[in-house]
């Protein structure tokens, strides 16, 4: 009996010694685990701040597409409107059995105005009416014409003479007014005239 107690007393010892091993152990495990769990919480505490650091990238993009837009808007020149030009008769050549009437549109208005092809022209009746048709356009080339302040373009009208046989046109018509319409304008300019008209062209306006 006495030789079972120390036996008992060993096999105890052990037996503490064997739990207290697998308390450190385990302990050891959930330590070495801890800093794993710290990096991935703040691996995905980091991530907002990257996405809100991409997220203004696309806003100098916007701001160039604008710019350059105004810009453009800026280089380009308005119409020329019919409010903004006058209209006088220049020089008259007769060649030919034709007559040639140059005639001006001078911009009054206060900047640069840009016109481009035919002005619409007829010769007029005391009355107010059309003499014979309007002109024709006699299918010349033509490009912009740009006209600062006080500058002008021209163009060139074309009238048969009337006693030619064939031409339709009777001497007896009596001019008193000549309307023109400036290019791709709606309202017109009219002043008194005593061209004879018989089979009108008229050219595009050009530099004057």
């Amino acid at each position: 009996m006495k030789n079972s107690i120390p036996m008992l007393a060993a096999m105890i010892a052990m037996t503490t010694s064997f739990l207290t091993g697998c308390s450190s152990t385990s302990s050891s495990t959930s330590s070495s685990s801890s800093p794993a769990q710290t990096e991935s919480a703040s691996s995905s505490a980091q991530t907002p701040t990257t996405s809100l650091a991409q997220s203004p990238t696309s806003a100098p993009e916007q701001t160039t597409a604008s710019t350059a837009s105004t810009t453009s808007a800026n280089k380009s020149v308005a119409t020329c409107q019919t409010q903004h030009l006058t209209l006088t008769q220049g020089r008259v050549g007769v060649a030919a059995g034709s007559t040639y009437v140059t005639y001006y549109l001078q911009n009054h208005g206060s900047g640069t105005c840009s016109m481009l092809g035919y002005p619409g022209v007829s010769l007029l009746f005391a009355n107010g009416s059309v003499i014979q048709h309007p002109a024709t356009r006699d299918r010349t080339a033509y490009s912009p014409v740009q006209l600062k302040a006080g500058q002008r373009a021209q163009f060139v009208v074309r009238t048969v003479d009337g006693s030619i046989p064939g031409t339709g046109c009777s001497t007896s018509w009596k001019t008193a007014a000549v309307r023109v319409y400036p290019p791709n304008q709606t309202t017109s300019i009219q002043q008194p005239s005593t061209i004879a008209a018989c089979e009108l062209t008229v050219g595009p306006v050009s530099a004057g």
